[in-house]
């Protein structure tokens, strides 16, 4: 039996992924700013915090052991806002490739890192569709296009979104603002 599976892309499109996180987020009564610490709690994860200057491996990844059972490994020396964003991409694979490995591959855990051979193309595009995943699910697009047409600048829509500067220029790019 094999030790691990990584995920399997779905190769669907970004908007479509983008309307399932909302989705997933509406179902959950997850809203904008909400924590995900207890959300992660709510569906059976944990959160345990690794120190790479330590040796530990994989930090910015998740192992899931079934439905209600898995772990997300954060980094010890990131921000807040960067670990919301890595437990929401972590959230991604859950929710977007997991499901596929379980009917597989029953009782075979899935693991997902962020740090995958720039080569693999399917690593890759599962990683990609983690990242649109986690920028829906934490910054839905017409609340965050809303919030633009109010007038906020990005620092104010990054600390409204609860997400770093960063993550609320891209997304803002990526809903052509």
């Amino acid at each position: 039996m094999l030790a691990s599976i990584s995920p399997k892309p779905l190769n669907a499109t970004k908007a479509s992924i983008w309307a399932y996180a909302e989705k997933v987020a509406q179902t959950l009564k997850f809203k904008a700013a909400d924590p995900v610490e207890p959300l992660v709690a709510r569906l059976g994860g944990r959160i345990e915090y690794k120190n790479a200057r330590l040796g530990d491996s994989k930090p910015e990844s998740i192992i899931v052991r079934a439905r209600n059972d898995f772990t997300i490994f954060l980094p010890t020396m990131t921000s807040p806002v960067r670990d919301r964003f890595t437990v929401a991409h972590e959230l991604g694979h859950f929710f977007l490739h997991y499901p596929r490995v379980a009917d597989e591959s029953p009782d075979v855990p899935m693991v997902a890192t962020r740090w995958v051979d720039e080569n693999d193309r399917e690593q890759q595009r599962a990683e990609w569709e983690a990242n649109w995943f986690a920028a829906a699910f934490l910054m839905p697009a017409e609340q965050f296009l809303d919030a633009l047409r109010q007038g906020n600048d990005i620092d104010d829509i990054a600390e409204i979104f609860a997400v770093s500067v960063q993550a609320a220029q891209v997304r803002a790019k990526s809903l052509g603002w």
